[in-house]
Formats: structure tokens, C-alpha cells, sequence
């Protein structure tokens, strides 16, 4: 598996040698209708799958779908945010087109 976080790579080493830690904030207990949290089976997939490898990748940096996706995720993140009151949910069907607009605009100007 590519990462191309190494914070997340080093999470992941760890969870292969039986590490159980989670990224700060994040919450383990069980989800609705009692679903295993989404890292929580990540963890026990690189625990316990035999040969599985995990690998550092260089970000695209310039790329501009990977910039306009990068912008999506972090706009995601701050949703994630949204019980701290950091973007509402209901904002996010705006936001979305002004973030990837903005990504590529940016991409552009770096260009020229």
C-alpha cells in the first residue's frame, strides 16, 4: 500500500506490530447499528493480514486533480470538525465547487 502521509505511515508500522493508538480525537466506540469505526478495522487489517507492506509516496504536488482533491479532503476534515462548530454541514454543498475552484486557480497562477 502507497501512503504518501508519514504520520500515517508510521501509524500504520505501528498497528503491524500490534500498536493500537489512534490519531488524537478520534472516536472508537462502535457506530450506529454497532459498525466497527472505519480505522478501527484499518488497524486489525494491517495487524493482521501477513505480508501486507506499506510504502512512502511522494505527494503530486502540482498535479491538479491531486491538488483540487487535496482541497476536498481538507475540506472534509474541517467537516469532520463540524460538532466543534468549524463548518457546519449544511455548508458543505457550497463550499465544495468554491474549494475546487480555488484549488484550480491557484494551479493556474503557479503555472503562468
Amino acid at each position: 500500500m502507497r501512503v504518501d502521509n508519514l504520520e500515517a505511515l508510521e501509524l500504520l508500522h505501528e498497528w503491524q506490530g500490534g500498536g493500537y493508538r489512534m490519531p488524537d480525537g478520534y472516536e472508537t466506540r462502535l457506530r450506529s447499528q454497532g459498525r466497527r469505526p472505519s480505522l478501527v478495522k484499518l488497524q486489525m487489517y494491517a495487524e493482521y493480514t501477513p505480508g501486507l507492506t506499506f510504502v512512502h509516496e511522494k505527494a503530486h504536488v502540482g498535479n491538479p486533480l491531486n491538488e483540487a482533491a487535496d482541497s476536498l479532503a481538507k475540506l472534509g476534515v474541517r467537516c469532520v470538525g463540524c460538532v466543534r462548530g468549524m463548518v457546519p454541514t449544511a455548508e458543505i454543498p457550497r463550499l465544495v465547487p468554491l474549494s475546487a475552484s480555488g484549488a484550480l486557480a491557484e494551479y493556474r497562477r503557479g503555472k503562468g
